[in-house]
């Protein structure tokens, strides 16, 4: 065989053989370790910190791989209790905004276990908060003695800076006691949808206004807040932050595991089911069939692949291997999937296993997955409760050095072959 042929062979076998590898592969690099109970991250601004949130009440800036108090807030941490919300308002780096410097928290009252959404604006300085800043948005009652399914997500919609969306729990116990979840008179159970940048209410302590445009507005009898409800433990939501679809993940009770998705275009008032439905079935013990209004979920998986979800995010970092998917995991049994986020119903059939992988990242091995965070860029990151952040690289340094070592080889073969003729 002639010495070009043998050279061209080896680059079509050594080649493909390797793209797929570097395609497919993913890593992990450490942002943080050392924290204590890191429910959520999230990365504003490009070059800035990455700001996590511990669920006793503290937010801690990482950058530059070291981590400084932020802010700390006084909460109530027992159960699922915490600091559990943290949204920059769009408008964060921008001076002429209402919104410059500004972010909102979420997190559960340390004196009467309320749910409270506050407000506070960064100092100059990006790794330090002023504490006195803070201008209380909204609260609302918890059920006494409960303190589990609070959820505490908070967010905004592409392109709209004036909305706040809240996720609020069933408040808790099993079996949604109170039936909060299917009450549009109440907050508890529902996505929630607020303008934060007008003020319906003349007492200091409530600085919001009610979107004249939420399904629930005007209707006696319902609370006009509400955009979605029939949800038991919405635990971390996200917008698609290219189509603006909003992906809420909620947690079940005794038997499904369970993904939502309100497309961009919806005007809402989605029911979700719960407590008539858990996921896809009706509620052992207290359901029943679908009744008007309501709709299925996306996504559900069954205790066999975990026990509570945690929502994440379609990843839009531009080549990242993840592109265009939904990755979201299991807190009980640290597994992560993702599927294809085209808005079609899927079945776990469809989702492909990243969890191996990840373990095996350069970030360390992971466990109890609390939360996944975005950056400004669109870089995933991954909260492990045991205490650290990951980030998911998108191109691996060993597949980068397998394909460098074989791009060299070929050179090198490329070379002695020119020299024999």
């Amino acid at each position: 065989m002639k010495p070009h042929r043998i050279l061209a062979l080896l680059a079509c076998m050594v080649i493909p053989a390797l793209t797929p590898a570097l395609a497919d592969t993913l890593d992990t690099r450490l942002i943080a370790s050392g924290l204590s109970q890191p429910l959520y991250a999230t990365s504003p601004l490009a070059g800035g910190p990455v700001y996590v949130v511990e669920k006793g009440g503290a937010i801690k800036a990482v950058q530059g791989g070291v981590a400084s108090n932020f802010l700390n807030i006084a909460v109530s941490s027992s159960g699922e209790q915490g600091l559990l919300g943290l949204a920059f308002d769009p408008g964060y780096a921008d001076p002429t905004s209402a919104g410059y410097r500004r972010f909102f928290v979420n997190y559960i009252d340390a004196v009467n276990q309320d749910t409270v959404v506050a407000s506070y604006r960064s100092s100059a300085d990006p790794l330090l908060a002023d504490a006195a800043s803070r201008v209380e948005v909204m609260r609302f009652d918890q059920p006494n003695g409960l303190s589990n399914h609070k959820a505490g997500w908070l967010g905004f919609k592409p392109g709209d800076a004036n909305h706040l969306y809240i996720a609020t729990g069933d408040g808790g116990s099993s079996n949604d006691p109170s039936n909060n979840a299917q009450n549009a008179g109440v907050l508890l159970g529902k996505m929630l949808r607020i303008d934060i940048n007008g003020d319906d209410f003349a007492s200091p302590d409530i600085n919001y206004a009610v979107p004249t445009d939420n399904p629930f507005y005007g209707i006696a009898g319902t609370r006009g807040e509400i955009f979605a409800l029939g949800l038991r433990n919405p635990w971390r939501n996200s917008f698609d932050r290219l189509s603006g679809d909003l992906w809420i993940a909620d947690v079940g009770q005794n038997a499904r595991e369970e993904v939502n998705l309100v497309l961009a275009s919806s005007p809402g008032g989605q029911n979700f089911g719960w407590r008539v439905r858990e996921g896809d079935i009706a509620t052992p013990g207290v359901g029943g069939p679908l009744q008007p209004g309501m709709v299925d979920p996306l996504l559900v998986y069954p205790r066999s692949f975990g026990a509570s979800i945690t929502g994440g995010y379609v990843v839009r970092e531009a080549g990242s291997p993840l592109y265009g998917q939904y990755v979201f995991g299991d807190f009980v049994s640290g597994r992560i999937w993702s599927v294809l986020a085209d808005g079609n119903p899927k079945t776990m059939a469809d989702a492909t296993e990243w969890t191996a992988m990840l373990d095996a990242g350069a970030g360390g091995a992971l466990s109890n997955i609390s939360s996944f965070g975005e950056g400004p860029g669109g870089e995933l990151y991954i909260v492990d409760y045991a205490g650290k952040v990951v980030q998911v690289v998108p191109e691996p340094a060993s597949a980068a050095l397998m394909l460098s070592g074989a791009l060299l080889l070929l050179a090198w073969l490329r070379r002695s072959l020119a020299l024999q003729r």
